[in-house]
């Protein structure tokens, strides 16, 4: 279960420009009655009649930065979320959020419609210094190429604490190599570069690496990662960004967050497996006190039960003792899935040792095993 980590805003007077004319889009997403809430039907009602990515993804940025405005209240918030539709519904009911609302509401509402989006974290670049407060941000794949997407910084601006909402449009589809000048993701392959940048370069507003021939398959890391499972995803994030230098305070903190999400997902991994294996053991347990059916249960089907539940229980153990969480709660679920896993491992080793007892006894005499065990 990944954490999901309020990232925050911060607002630089970029320069990115686009030279296609939206007004036509732009007036059409402003026309969403009161009565449409959800993300779902606010996409499927700005983007009526419009049949290109670009258009849809124009719409849904154009009525986001002029809905939601930023909520500074919570401008240093860490509150942590376990579902991303939580951050989409708190900004849909309130109308305000940071830019992980924004973020979320934006991928929630280009899924809705069929446009290939992608929520990315990172840090960004103001007055030529890396700003130490994280943020979100979102990208598209048009035509098989990517885009950029700040719905964030297109619906206003901040100064000091104080925020002014104006929808500035010049943070729509901003390609990777401008908009890496002042965005960092925390995991190089949402740089969309061939070439990435390092994190240390980026501190030091050096971009000179772009020129710099580089054979970097990102597209590929990309296409890989959308068949992975969760763990499988986090593991490589990690992986990456590690490689790519923890420079500073925020992308240590999103490695730890990560390791944080893989022991999670580890855990219910393993208790997964814990749970069938008890079913299994559960249902051996129920063939026993039946006499294995007066009996008539083959020996490689009682053999096969025992042998599953406990290799279900052995993978469950294996996983949960190579843990080594600093979360407290989940410190504590780990040691009470482990003590719950060498118990049903005791009772399989007396299992084992009564089939086997059992097997080696001819057929008319096994029976008498069964009154034996009960006295």
């Amino acid at each position: 279960m990944k954490r999901i980590i309020l990232s925050l805003l911060l607002i630089l007077n970029s320069c990115f420009l686009f030279s296609t004319d939206y007004s036509r889009i732009d007036k059409q997403a402003m026309t969403v009655p009161p009565n449409v809430k959800t993300a779902g039907d606010i996409a499927r009602y700005v983007t009526r009649h419009l049949a290109s990515p670009a258009d849809k993804a124009r719409a849904i940025y154009c009525w986001i930065a002029h809905n939601i405005t930023y909520d500074v209240s919570h401008m240093y918030t860490t509150e942590t979320y376990t579902d991303p539709q939580e951050l989409v519904d708190k900004v849909l009911k309130t109308r305000r959020g940071v830019c992980s609302n924004y973020a979320a509401l934006f991928q929630a509402c280009c899924r809705s419609v069929g446009v290939q989006s992608y929520i990315i974290e990172g840090y960004t670049r103001q007055n030529d210094k890396t700003i130490s407060i994280g943020h979100a941000w979102n990208a598209v794949k048009i035509d098989d190429r990517y885009y950029n997407i700040d719905c964030t910084w297109a619906s206003g601006y901040l100064r000091g604490n104080s925020y002014t909402w104006q929808f500035r449009d010049i943070y729509f589809l901003i390609p990777p190599v401008e908009f890496i000048k002042s965005h960092m993701p925390f995991d190089p392959v949402w740089q969309f570069l061939t070439n990435p940048i390092t994190h240390k370069e980026f501190d030091n507003g050096d971009f000179s690496g772009l020129k710099k021939e580089s054979n970097f398959n990102f597209a590929d890391s990309i296409n890989i990662q959308s068949g992975l499972n969760t763990l499988e995803k986090l593991i490589r994030e990690n992986q990456r960004i590690i490689h790519a230098g923890q420079t500073n305070l925020l992308i240590r903190n999103h490695v730890r967050n990560n390791q944080q999400g893989i022991d999670t997902e580890k855990y219910n991994q393993a208790a997964e497996a814990f749970n069938k294996g008890v079913e299994v053991y559960n249902g051996y347990i129920r063939y026993k006190n039946t006499q294995f059916q007066k009996l008539t249960m083959s020996d490689n089907k009682i053999l096969e039960l025992l042998s599953t539940s406990r290799r279900l229980v052995e993978s469950a153990y294996q996983t949960v003792s190579s843990l080594n969480s600093d979360n407290y709660e989940l410190r504590n679920s780990t040691g009470s899935l482990e003590k719950s896993i060498r118990y049903i491992l005791k009772g399989l080793d007396n299992e084992d040792k009564f089939i086997d007892k059992y097997i080696r006894t001819a057929r008319p005499m096994r029976m008498n095993l069964f009154y034996r065990e009960n006295r």
